[in-house]
């Protein structure tokens, strides 16, 4: 028999290979997800050279429909609608739709940089487009009164033209209006793109933010945002906010809750800080930022509608 004492095993010591056991089984059964997150990664980080370097296939539409100017013919009063950043006409078509019924002209012009490619859009700011605007805003003045609508950027392009010639605007229709951005995205992204003085690029997007799905496979807009020409719209909103109290004609403003572009929290900003007391201001619990083409479209029209026929009858 050996002098040496038997020194027995921990109790321990079992469990703990058994711990080792199973952690190392668990790393092992995740080796596949995270190849699989690795490889996500990198299509992501693909997708966003390709977006900076303009690769065609960003260059495109995005949507079934082509971006095409629209026009209506009637009476006067007329009625301008304007599109939003990267956005196309049809964004503001069931304005139009809502003249017609009316007998009043109307028209919704494609901006410039908008319709061809985002590359267009890079290089221009929002003066460039305000500029368009203002162009389309003086032939219809030539033959009366011209009501303003907007959407998005469009809102804003159609608040500075009622300050340029607040005796010729009867009415003012803002839809979705861009006075703030959502945050963190896409305010204090660009907010950063500014304090650093990054040089422009373009950012993918995801897809206009729109809930019915039938309505978003139609909808055309840009695949890329260009930052610099976003930049030049956040800074306008930021100065039309402090110039609101100057707008005294009759105001629709209508937004939807569920917004990612710009907070619905806008609407109301609008709503208090125009300088009129005649402002209807309506928010759709279920619709997004494209509220014209979402799911609520019907009830937006019905508010239109009834703005329309009131401004343009006192006109």
């Amino acid at each position: 028999m050996s002098d040496r004492a038997t020194h027995p095993e921990p109790p321990w010591g079992s469990a703990l290979l058994g711990q080792l056991g199973v952690g190392l089984r668990r790393g092992l059964a995740a080796l596949p997800l995270a190849a699989s997150r690795l490889r996500a990664g990198a299509a992501q980080a693909e997708r966003f050279a390709a977006a900076l370097r303009y690769d065609e296939s960003f260059c495109s539409m995005a949507g079934s429909e082509s971006p095409v100017p629209l026009l209506v013919p009637g009476r006067a009063p007329s009625v301008l609608c304007l599109h939003g950043f990267g956005g196309a006409p049809q964004e503001v078509a069931l304005v139009l739709r809502e003249a017609a019924s009316l007998g009043l002209s109307a028209r919704a012009p494609l901006l410039v940089g908008h319709g061809q490619s985002p590359r267009e859009l890079s290089r221009l700011r929002y003066e460039d487009i305000l500029k368009d605007a203002e162009r389309h805003f003086r032939e219809l003045r030539a033959q009366g009164p011209v009501v303003l609508a907007g959407l998005s950027m469009g809102s804003l392009l159609a608040l500075d033209l009622s300050l340029r010639a607040p005796g010729a605007v009867p009415g003012l229709v803002l839809l979705s209006n861009a006075l703030t951005l959502a945050s963190p995205f896409p305010a204090r992204a660009l907010d950063l793109v500014r304090a650093l003085q990054l040089p422009d690029f373009a950012v993918p997007k995801a897809g206009s933010d729109l809930g019915d799905p039938e309505e978003l496979a139609r909808h055309p807009s840009y695949r890329l945002q260009p930052v610099h020409a976003a930049l030049s719209v956040q800074e306008a909103g930021t100065r039309l906010c402090q110039e609101l109290f100057r707008v005294h004609c009759p105001a629709l403003v209508l937004h939807g809750a569920r917004d990612r572009v710009c907070p619905v929290s806008n609407a109301w900003l609008a709503g208090e800080a125009l300088g009129t007391s005649d402002v209807r201001v309506r928010v759709f619990p279920r619709s997004h930022h494209i509220l014209t083409r979402d799911v609520e479209r019907q009830a937006v029209a019905e508010e239109v509608r009834a703005f329309l026929a009131r401004v343009t009858a006192e006109s």
